[in-house]
């Protein structure tokens, strides 16, 4: 595993989902995403991405909005990089890849469940009496 190509996958999904490092962490499919990402693609084009994506994030010097413009202009376009950020966006979200679910804990651990407040049907029930809680709201 190329270490620096790993640490660039997990600085650049926080962008481009929106979490933090220390939340995608404990979702424990940091590394299943990253070789799912590793196994599925062209990787001297997988290459070119996460040279840019960490040039990005070098060249930014922290400067959140910096970073995001970079990005929306420099990754997430369809014509760059065959659409890679928009995967890992998706995988992050839904725990499938392409239209299969990567595994039963990707599933479980969709980011999708923590946005909608809600939790996977079928795994990680709220737990006995809990529909006498009002809704989560924002």
């Amino acid at each position: 595993m190329n270490t620096n190509n790993h640490a660039t996958f997990l600085t650049i999904s926080a962008y481009l989902t929106g979490f933090s490092e220390t939340d995608l962490l404990g979702t424990g499919m940091v590394d299943p995403y990253y070789a799912a990402i590793r196994d599925n693609n062209d990787p001297e084009v997988l290459g070119y991405f996460y040279q840019e994506a960490a040039t990005i994030l070098a060249d930014s010097h922290g400067d959140e909005a910096e970073i995001n413009e970079a990005i929306a202009a420099r990754l997430i376009p369809d014509s760059c990089y065959n659409g890679i950020a928009k995967t890992i966006i998706l995988l992050w979200y839904t725990g499938n890849y392409g239209n299969d679910v990567l595994s039963t804990d990707s599933y479980k651990e969709a980011l999708v469940w923590n946005v909608a407040g809600a939790h996977p049907p079928g795994a990680k029930q709220p737990g006995y009496g809990s529909w006498a809680l009002p809704p989560f709201s924002v």
